[in-house]
């Protein structure tokens, strides 16, 4: 009896949960650019942020995910001119093309027209609450975190995350929650899902190369040289 019923559950997880963790899905994501109360409304920073909350509503996010990896990215909208797209990319928090696996977080960025791989080291402590949301037809549980930037500023995020999609992966390089996050706020800044696509064979992970990576204080010491050098000129 038990290996008739071992046999059944064996053809169960073959036929059914195999292709659905082999399957390659995407999720397409909006930003929103909230009010910030402590700029200063007299200061030029002031305008360049209206530009990007004005434009934020014209830009989506693309989330490419399958059971063990994902790839995050602004989907370029050739209709804006270009100050308008870097001010967007500059004030929603975005980090740049993300690919995060369960342990590691790699995130793309570009110096003197170079790549670099920068491996991610920062760890999220998330804090899972019993407080529930409705968005779209998803049933998402709140769950809380902070990240502490350089000059020491901590930045609330709030994950509303949907067990019901058993992929711990999410906008921005954050997950490794019991589920998707469907919406993501990062201090003023709001990611959230505006469709999702499973199993979509049209689409593919980037190919990354992985000799390029470099540590976070190899990226802090090639950003300070450069600086050293603009200030030199």
């Amino acid at each position: 009896m038990n290996k008739i019923f071992l046999f059944f559950v064996l053809i169960f997880f073959m036929f059914f949960l195999c292709p659905l963790y082999s399957q390659i899905n995407k999720a397409i994501y909006s930003v929103s650019i909230n009010n910030k109360e402590d700029i200063d409304k007299t200061s030029p920073f002031n305008s360049y942020y209206k530009i990007a909350q004005e434009n934020s509503n014209q830009f989506t996010f693309h989330l490419i995910f399958s059971k063990d990896s994902s790839d995050f990215f602004i989907n370029d909208n050739l209709e804006i001119e270009y100050h308008s797209f870097r001010m967007v990319k500059a004030f929603s928090r975005y980090q740049g093309f993300v690919r995060k696996t369960k342990n590691k977080t790699f995130i793309e960025k570009e110096i003197d027209n170079k790549t670099y791989i920068l491996e991610e080291k920062t760890v999220y402590n998330w804090t899972l609450t019993t407080e529930t949301k409705k968005i779209g037809s998803y049933n998402c549980y709140k769950a809380t975190a902070e990240k502490t930037i350089k000059n020491k500023i901590i930045v609330p995020i709030t994950a509303w995350y949907c067990p019901e999609i058993a992929y711990q992966f999410g906008p921005n390089g954050y997950g490794n929650l019991p589920g998707l996050i469907v919406e993501l706020q990062i201090d003023n800044v709001i990611y959230g899902l505006k469709s999702i696509n499973f199993d979509d064979n049209t689409i593919k992970f980037k190919e990354i190369d992985f000799e390029k990576i470099i540590s976070q204080d190899k990226y802090d010491e090639i950003i300070k040289e450069k600086m050293k050098f603009i200030l030199d000129e």
